[in-house]
């Protein structure tokens, strides 16, 4: 026997349901249905179609943008009256790919700590001070740059120093230097 819905091979069992789709197997002439059994086989067949129509659309559109400057999205929930959640297309901007060797093998810190940090911002800039005692080369430490933020992974001995620092969207990591115990960041358009 085969499944009217999934087209499945069900077997000579006698079903009441088939066991893929839970489809039920037993035929009812359409007059013999409850008013909620038609509702819901309409329902259903109007759910599926819209579902192979949104992931064939979704699929097509991912496979479309996948070089176009627009990766990202955002999503905002907004109360009260209207829509309970927006999608909104987002651009985001090109930054410099930042490479992390992920051959280098560190033991794993014992303690993380977040660090002491002062930012400064000036028009077109912005400058983080962050202190790392103890932290002796540039080497040691990872810089990741995303969209809105900046995350400084800071390694000494058995310490992890991790500290996210929000930045603006149009501003780009122009250099990072270590002085003393302290690493400091430069943010520029």
């Amino acid at each position: 026997m085969i499944c009217r819905n999934c087209r499945s091979d069900i077997g000579t069992k006698e079903w009441k349901y088939c066991p893929f789709c839970g489809e039920s197997i037993l035929k009812k002439p359409m007059y013999q249905m409850g008013m909620q059994d038609v509702a819901d086989k309409m329902l259903y067949g109007l759910q599926k179609r819209l579902m192979r129509k949104l992931l064939a659309t979704l699929a097509g559109g991912f496979a479309h943008e996948q070089n176009s400057p627009a990766r990202g999205f955002s999503v905002k929930v907004i109360s009260g009256r209207g829509p309970a959640a927006q999608g909104v297309k987002q651009a985001t901007r090109t930054r410099k790919e930042t490479s992390i060797d992920m051959t280098k093998k560190r033991p794993a810190p014992k303690e993380t700590l977040e660090p002491e940090t002062s930012i400064t911002e000036l028009p077109g800039k912005l400058r983080a001070d962050v202190c790392v005692p103890g932290v002796e080369h540039l080497d040691d430490i990872d810089v990741l740059e995303f969209e809105n933020s900046c995350e400084v992974r800071a390694y000494s001995g058995d310490k992890l120093y991790f500290k996210i620092i929000q930045i603006p969207k149009d501003l780009n990591l122009s250099g990072k230097s270590l002085s003393g115990k302290t690493l400091v960041l430069e943010f520029m358009r």
